[in-house]
């Protein structure tokens, strides 16, 4: 008999609003379906009804998808290829000397960041979230007085994504499945301090009597400042928001996976299908750039196979 006493979920992360500063940005973007011919294009100054501004865009909000009618119109051919989106935005980092991201919730299906003319990310897959750092793209196109003159003080933004046909990619395209292209989830514009969480990664383990669990906890640092200590607080919630246990520690090493400890949690309320209830954990990493809180979801359940019988 094998058992397997743990899960539910073993890592994620969200960005908490009431600990940073993020912006939703949902109006003011423009969309075009086709590709250009080079980033210069997205960017190009001219007067409405130039030669400048073809190919024409439309004006669009987030979420947005290239695909919201074609893909299910069984008489046409449902667009698969590059499309791009442009927008300006309005950088106001709060922390001085703290990070400017792009968090994006979904992106499909190949996709690839612009500030200004310089590419500053990419990712391949529709179907997780992702983040770029947008800071020095930022502040290399602030040094530039005539370009923030003929922008207004905005940061032009341009994002080109890919749906075109690729069997290397999942799902396949000989799959009955559409493959969408296009922002079809929100792009948030988060501001952090210069030491940040950028995951949250427990692993819940219950015990075979279900009377108990511990929850191991690792949390991954971004720390391009290269700070040297930070205090770090570890909570987990019960579905009710109630504090279970905490974790208070003092760090040294701040770059990396860090082993954060264990949480127990007695008598957890297991996950489940009639009743899927979810557990709270939250970090909280506070240094002298500032206080940033992430947190993320959990459930506990355990499942065993037994040799020659079921999967229970």
């Amino acid at each position: 008999m094998m058992k397997y006493w743990f899960l539910f979920i073993s890592m994620a992360f969200q960005f908490c609003a009431a600990a940073q500063q993020s912006v939703r940005l949902i109006n003011d973007w423009q969309f075009l379906k086709q590709d250009l011919g080079g980033i210069w294009e997205a960017v190009r100054p001219g007067k409405e009804g130039s030669p400048e501004l073809v190919p024409l865009w439309s004006k669009v909000s987030l979420p947005h998808c290239a695909n919201e009618k074609d893909a299910v119109d069984p008489d046409v051919n449902y667009y698969q290829g590059p499309m791009w989106y442009k927008t300006q935005l309005d950088v106001k980092n709060p922390y001085d000397g703290g990070r400017t991201l792009l968090h994006f919730e979904g992106a499909g299906q190949k996709t690839q960041v612009y500030v200004y003319t310089t590419k500053v990310g990419e990712h391949v897959g529709g179907y997780d979230e992702w983040s770029v750092d947008i800071t020095e793209a930022v502040a290399s196109f602030r040094e530039n007085k005539e370009l923030v003159k003929a922008f207004k003080g905005k940061v032009p933004l341009s994002v080109r994504c890919d749906n075109s046909r690729d069997l290397e990619m999942m799902p396949s395209d000989l799959s009955d499945f559409n493959v969408y292209g296009g922002l079809y989830r929100y792009v948030n514009l988060v501001y952090q301090p210069s030491l940040y969480i950028s995951g949250l990664f427990a692993t819940p383990v219950v015990a075979a009597n279900s009377k108990s669990a511990i929850v191991n906890v690792k949390v991954r640092f971004e720390n391009p400042g290269h700070l040297a200590t930070a205090q770090l607080s570890i909570k987990i919630k019960d579905p009710l928001g109630r504090e279970v246990q905490k974790i208070e520690k003092q760090l040294q090493q701040l770059s990396g996976d860090i082993e954060a400890g264990d949480l127990i949690v007695k008598n957890p309320r297991l996950w489940s299908t009639d009743q899927p209830v979810l557990y709270t954990l939250e970090a909280t990493v506070t240094s002298g750039t500032g206080t940033q809180t992430t947190q993320t979801r959990i459930g506990f359940r355990s499942f065993e196979f037994v040799k020659k019988d079921r999967f229970y």
